[in-house]
């Protein structure tokens, strides 16, 4: 639970920002191993970058797992000229994948690679008890198109299955989307026949994996939109918990009224940086739907009760609010004067963030996304108690 309200702080690092939305910048972050997620948008975004200006790369894939290997079927990581970004566990099981990867990258040949550490011997650094089985898989340029139109499903919420043919040494790559996103194209190994990708993720119950097909071995893997967490408000705290959920795998963006609190110098993790006077149309111009997560820390009681309301009418999975109990009592019954109904201002976290009596804006930015993090695993409700 955060103990103050956003202060609003001076920003770190000031630069030119406009009053419509800026893009972070760069999506470059090469070097950034070890990160969850090291890049500002999403996996396919990233990967649609790297192709599109020539570059060869390496997407490493966990396609199966067995006892208590660190990560499931479907946890991503990338092998590129620089080197790995991201991570698909840690330890001796990713070193082996990420040797592999070089491997295939250094070749030009994909490869499904078996990281067993089932047994023990006295020398062992480590009990791992499981493994897990890695698809090296080779992306060439001429699959940037493919990568592309994936992004753009993902930002418009268009659902869609990827499926990996790895019955053979060089695995095959389909992209069935439910529908062609506003702006897309078909590329090559798209398509909109959804009705035999969607048969085999069933069989997985929704979750990536393999699907043996008689002779067939093949890896299906939903695609599913990442979740978006829009800062309303760019001061210390919101910029601290930026940097933290980034690296937690959130897509961040950030919106305040001052150009000088939102721009991509000041928040360089940030996805877009929104510069809305008085936060004006905030649920259209920052889009927020229903893979949206709305943290409001502004620098005023009228702004966080701006923001609310708005925020209330989305169909945002999470809405908290920054402040004390006195101060969310005073704005939900000026809110319920107006109309807003009860049951929807209870829905909304407030005071924001995990009780754990945080007072800086670094332990208030860890309750915050320890409290985004039980949200998305549906645990937040056994967490989160009241004094």
């Amino acid at each position: 639970m955060n103990r103050s309200d956003e202060s609003g702080g001076g920003p770190a690092s000031t630069g030119p920002a406009g009053t419509s939305p800026a893009s972070a910048g760069s999506a470059d972050a090469a070097g950034c191993g070890g990160m969850s997620a090291p890049w500002p948008d999403t996996l396919e975004a990233r990967v649609a970058r790297l192709l599109g200006e020539g570059e060869s790369v390496v997407l490493v894939t966990v396609i199966s797992r067995t006892g208590s290997a660190p990560r499931d079927a479907g946890t991503r990581a990338l092998y590129t000229q620089a080197g790995p970004e991201g991570t698909v566990g840690g330890g001796l099981l990713e070193a082996r994948a990420m040797e592999a990867a070089a491997q295939s990258l250094f070749m030009g040949r994909s490869a499904r690679v078996s990281c067993d550490l089932s047994g023990f011997t006295p020398d062992s650094d480590m009990i791992c008890g499981g493994g897990m089985e890695v698809l090296c898989e080779v992306l060439l340029p001429e699959q940037a198109d493919l990568f592309r139109l994936a992004a753009l499903a993902l930002n418009e919420g268009v659902g869609g299955v990827w499926v990996v043919d790895v019955s053979h040494e060089a695995p095959s790559r389909s992209l069935c989307l439910d529908s062609l996103p506003q702006g897309g194209a078909l590329a090559a190994g798209a398509s909109l026949n959804t009705a035999s990708a969607r048969e085999l993720a069933a069989r997985r119950k929704g979750r990536a994996g393999l699907v043996e097909k008689g002779e067939f071995s093949v890896y299906v893997e939903p695609l599913a939109a990442p979740t978006i967490l829009l800062l309303c408000g760019g001061g210390h705290v919101s910029l601290e918990v930026a940097r933290l959920a980034h690296a937690c795998g959130f897509i961040v963006d950030v919106a305040d009224d001052r150009p000088e609190f939102s721009n991509p110098q000041r928040f360089p993790m940030a996805r877009r940086c929104y510069v809305l006077p008085e936060y004006e149309n905030l649920v259209s111009a920052c889009g927020i739907g229903r893979h949206h997560y709305v943290a409001i820390i502004t620098r005023g009681h009228g702004f966080d009760r701006e923001t609310l309301a708005q925020a209330l009418t989305s169909h945002a999975q999470y809405i908290g609010m920054i402040g004390s109990r006195t101060k969310r009592d005073q704005i939900y019954a000026l809110l319920r004067s107006q109309g807003v109904p009860a049951a929807e201002l209870a829905a909304v976290c407030c005071p924001i963030g995990l009780t754990i009596e945080a007072e800086t804006p670094q332990q208030i930015a860890v309750s915050i996304v320890a409290e985004l993090l039980a949200a998305q695993a549906g645990t937040l409700k056994r967490l989160r108690f009241e004094e």
